[in-house]
Order: C-alpha cells, then structure tokens, then sequence
C-alpha cells in the first residue's frame, strides 16, 4: 500500500486477486465495463468556515494524497456516476427466479426512474439451454421494453441448471442481472450446459425467430 502524488493525474490499473486467479487459469481477459468510487476520501473535511472563503472549503481534500489501487479490493460501497445518472435507477420485479420447470413462463419488465424513464433495453442470456423466448430457439440477444421467455427442458445435471439474464438499459446503460433456476426434467433430454452447436444459431437467425422483445 502507498500514496500517489497528486501533483499530476495518475491511472493506476491493477488486476485483482480475483482477477490474476481468472487470468492464471486461462480465463480471457477483457474488460466489459468499469466503475469509479471516492469512498476514500473523508467528506468531513470539506471546511465552509475557512478564512479564505468558499474557494478554500475543500482546499484540505483537494491536497490529500490519493492510496494506491488494491488487489484485495473486491467491491465498491459507494459510486460515483455522471449528473445526468442522479437518481436514475433500473429496477425489475425480482432478481431471481427459482425451483422453475421446463415451460414454466418468466416475464421481465425493466423500468428506469429517473431522467431515462421509458427506455428500451437489451437482454443477454448467458445460457439458452435453460432458458429462452421458446423452447428451441438458441438466440441470446433480444432488445425491448419487455421480454417473455420459457424455462426450458433438459435431463441433466439432476440437480437442475443456472442461467443468468442480464439486463442493460440502451439509454442510461444502467445494468442489473437476473438469475433463473430451473429443474431438471426426468422426462427430458440433453445436457443444461451443453454448448448449441452453430449450425442450430444460425438456422435460428435465418428461420427469422424473435430477436427482439415488446
């Protein structure tokens, strides 16, 4: 652990624990998104009775040294985000769906407050032998206000499978993900975790099935 000069703007951009334990074992690296927090800094420290007047409140933090980034770091309790993001918030009935049979429905309806109220958004599934907009189709991006899927049905694992719906909203890019589980059925076939071979996600896209929610 060390201090950073702030006599000039520094990145400092480490890999976690987390991260080099991904990384060590083959995982790809690549990153997807990022986020900024200031829960170092000590807000008490903001001054509004200093001699020299309302340019000289913040005079203290502004000449703080900033810490070193951490690899032990795993998340953030607060964030920092742009104006136009103040109370924005995305927001779904529940983020998690569980003990689901194969066809079971499942709805999602996003809804944003705030400055991007009635924005669309665009749904990622992560595994569409689990769940999807049917009960063959193995497309896994769709955009929308709303998307209706169906748990899907599969032999194995007996312990049922896991998927998770992410959602991102195509105006505020606000982001929350969902997860599904679904129970394996005895009568069924195939393997939750099997990989769709390619030639099925493209009949898929040329058969014109849905990519796209209401």
């Amino acid at each position: 652990m060390g201090f950073l000069d702030n006599s000039t703007i520094t990145v400092d951009a480490i890999l976690t624990k987390k991260g080099r334990e991904i990384l060590s074992t083959g995982g790809n690296f690549r990153i997807t998104k990022f986020a900024l927090s200031d829960e170092e800094i000590d807000y008490t420290l903001y001054d509004t009775t200093h001699p020299n007047g309302t340019n000289s409140y913040g005079a203290v933090i502004e000449n703080m040294s900033l810490l070193e980034a951490t690899p032990n770091k795993v998340d953030f309790k607060s964030f920092l985000v742009s104006s136009t993001l103040a109370g924005a918030k995305l927001a779904v009935s529940t983020t998690s769906y569980t003990d689901l049979d194969a066809d079971d429905p499942v709805t999602i309806e996003p809804k944003t407050t705030g400055q991007f109220k009635g924005e669309s958004y665009k749904f990622l599934i992560d595994n569409t032998n689990i769940i999807g907009v049917n009960s063959e189709s193995v497309r896994s991006t769709f955009s929308g206000k709303i998307l209706s899927l169906v748990a899907k049905s599969f032999r194995t694992p007996s312990t049922g499978g896991t998927a998770t719906i992410t959602v991102t909203g195509l105006d505020s890019s606000l982001t929350t993900t969902i997860t599904v589980n679904v129970n394996a059925d005895t009568e069924g076939s195939g393997d939750a975790y099997e990989r769709p071979e390619i030639e099925d996600i493209i009949d898929d896209l040329k058969a014109g099935k849905t990519g796209e929610g209401t």
